[in-house]
Order: structure tokens, then sequence, then C-alpha cells
């Protein structure tokens, strides 16, 4: 005999599900969206520097 999708079963299995926080961004004012932070301390190291792209030959020579 087939058991309905809806059915539920008779045994537990003693699976408890975790409660997560829920996931979500704080919302920042429009003149901090605008301006930028203005406690924002930049911690990099180096600049980005895009690499020269050279010739096939100045790759294969060098």
């Amino acid at each position: 005999m087939c058991i309905p999708h809806g059915a539920m079963r008779t045994t537990d299995s003693g699976f408890v599900k975790e409660k997560k926080p829920p996931k979500h961004v704080k919302r920042v004012s429009q003149r901090e969206f605008e301006k930028g932070d203005p406690d924002f301390v930049d911690e990099r190291t180096a600049t980005y520097t895009p690499k020269k792209k050279g010739s096939f030959f100045d790759d294969l020579f060098s």
C-alpha cells in the first residue's frame, strides 16, 4: 500500500533543527551611502597597478 505525500511518519528520528538568526545587513543612511563612511580607515598595504600587456615575443624572450 502506498503512503500519501502529506502523511506524517509514525517514527520519530529525534533530530532537532537548530534555529539560526536571520541574515541581514543593517541599512545605512542616505547621506552615508552617497558620501561614504567618515570613520573609514584604508588598511590596504599596496595599491593596485595593472600589469603591462606585452607582446608574445616580449614574454617569450624575457
